[in-house]
Formats: structure tokens, sequence, C-alpha cells
């Protein structure tokens, strides 16, 4: 079991924002709420644009949560609109209920810049460089990525190539040929991809896009994947999505998403749902029925260890349908 990480003061959270986000935040503010002294979750927005019903929606996420810290992250911005910014932020958190322990700005979040305590004396301290952190080490020892800012990890989930018509012609003609055996090898193939982290081809691309948006119970059994590595999971159902189009891409940028989201990284899915909702959009024949209740999820703020049940539901699913057996779930994944 890995043991908690500690964090001591206060550069050391605002330099964990990086890893705790999945991207480096620039003009935001930042909501950090604990339970005791345990992390409970995090949310951010534009500097500015935060208002009543996502602060509302940022604290119904846990009911274990007990106070949250403010960090205003905006470089150019004078120190006035900092302050109005925090104390407008305050007012909201405090007229929703909740108990504000502190609040704190900082231009940037990168070695050696200047955080200020902006409801003390404003005193002042230094934020290391995440890359050096407790928790900056931890996120590259599991095996993710931060990315530079909000436009990297949005490009992420960007098309960057197609399957090619003979990949396709080839996936339909091996569900035809398979028949039920179809769906149970692609679900062992991914298994092993996912397993090994290894990067999938154009070939199973076509395969799993053909499989996501005939067999409803195989999408299904695919959330299982989670169990094994979530984060690799999203990775490998990103790099399957950058290399389709249509309903497809749409299927396989939901899957991405819902693994981000069971691995606590919250913008990262955002960010899949809103690629899969462009695509939809220009495709009006697109089933976006587990695309909805994601995203309404992910806005009402509901805890990914809510959203886990639907990876261990999958596991039992890819065993009793498709005997293909994937790590037994526990813990919240059940």
């Amino acid at each position: 079991m890995t043991e908690p990480i500690k964090i001591d003061n206060t550069g050391e959270m605002i330099a964990a924002i990086p890893a705790m986000l999945g991207f480096v935040p620039s003009q935001s503010v930042v909501l950090v709420f604990l339970a005791g002294n345990r992390l409970s979750h995090i949310a951010r927005m534009d500097f500015g644009e935060m208002d009543h019903p996502l602060v509302t929606a940022a604290i119904n996420r846990s009911n274990d949560t007990e106070g949250v810290y403010v960090i205003v992250v905006a470089e150019s911005r004078t120190f006035h609109e900092v302050l109005d910014e925090s104390e407008r932020v305050i007012a909201m958190l405090l007229g929703a209920g909740a108990d504000v322990w502190g609040s704190f700005y900082t231009p940037s979040i990168r070695g050696s810049e200047t955080w200020t305590d902006m409801r003390g004396l404003f005193e002042t301290g230094t934020v290391p460089d995440p890359a050096t952190t407790e928790v900056g080490a931890a996120t590259v020892l599991n095996g993710r990525t931060i990315a530079r800012d909000r436009s990297e990890l949005t490009a992420r989930y960007r098309r960057k190539d197609s399957v090619t018509v003979t990949d396709r012609r080839r996936a339909r003609a091996a569900k035809e040929t398979m028949g039920e055996e179809f769906a149970s090898s692609i679900i062992r193939e991914l298994a092993e991809l996912v397993s090994t982290r290894t990067t999938p081809d154009s070939a199973l691309a076509a395969r799993v896009g053909l499989l996501l948006t005939t067999d409803i119970h195989a999408r299904d059994a695919i959330l299982g994947l989670a169990v094994i590595d979530p984060n690799v999971a999203s990775e490998t159902m990103e790099a399957i999505a950058s290399k389709l189009r249509t309903r497809e891409r749409v299927a396989a940028l939901t899957v991405a998403g819902f693994f981000a989201y069971v691995n606590f990284q919250g913008p990262a899915a955002g960010s899949a749902f809103t690629a899969a909702r462009e695509e939809a959009t220009q495709h009006p024949l697109c089933d976006t029925r587990m695309l909805g209740l994601l995203e309404q999820a992910l806005t009402a703020g509901l805890h990914p260890t809510m959203i886990r049940k639907l990876a261990g539901t999958g596991v039992r699913i890819a065993r009793e349908k498709f005997r293909v057996e994937l790590p037994a779930p526990s813990g919240d994944w059940t």
C-alpha cells in the first residue's frame, strides 16, 4: 500500500497543484478542499469566472470537507485585481457554508516563485519547483504526465491520424468471421496493452471503434480495464480515439474520459468529454447517452469513487459474458 504523502507548508501545497490537476494552471483560481489533514478534492476555474453555482458544486463534491484554501494563480494582474478576486471567491465560499482556511496568491507555479498570504499580514514564501517535490516525483513514478498548460491537455484529445479503409474493411471481416469471439478477443488484447503499456496500432483502433459502436455490453466490459491501471487505460483509449472519426471517435473519447475521471483527473476527463461533444455535434446520429451522464456527473462534482463502481461492473461483465478475466475489483471499485 502506498504511504500517504505529507505536505508540510504553503509552498509545497501550491507546488502540488499541477500534479493534482494534471496540468500547470495559469490565470486561475484553485480551490483545495480538505477533510482534516487529508486532501478531499480540488477545483479550478479561470480567473474572474468562478460564480455561485460553481462554488456550490465544488463544495458538494464530498460530505467530509472541513475547510478550503483559495489559491489565485495570475500573472500580469495588479495586486488590487488579485485581492478583489480573492475576496470575491471567499465571500461566495462563506456564503455557501464553507470554512475558508486561507487564501494565497502566486503569479505562477514554478520554482522560486513567491507566494503571498492574502488573508493575514501579507506574509510571503517561496514555491518550490513542482518537479522536485515528493508529490511531483510520485506522479512521475505512477506513469502520469503533467501538461505544461491547459491547451496542452486539450491537445491530447485531438485527432492525429486516421485508420485506413483497409483497416476498417478488415475489422468488419473479422467481426463477421469471429462472431461472438470478436468482442472477447479485443477485450483481451486491450487488457494486454494496458498491462504492458503498449501503444495501440491503427488496425486495433479500427476493431475497437467498431466494437464500441456495435456492442454496448462490450463497451461496458471495457470500462473494467480501469481496474488494471486507469492512467494507462486512459492513455490507450486516448491513442485509439485519435485515429477514429464520427461516432467511433465519440465512443472512444467517452471511454477515455471515463478512465481519466476515475483516476481523479477531472480536467483531463473534461477535455475528453468536450472533444467528444464537439465531434458529436457534427454528427447528430452519434449515441451520446453515456457521454451525457458522465458530463452531468463531472459538472455536478460527483466524486470519482462513485463513478469507479462502473469499472467494477465492467469486470463482472467481462468475466460472465465474454469469458475475460480482469483483476478482481476491490474497495471503491465495487
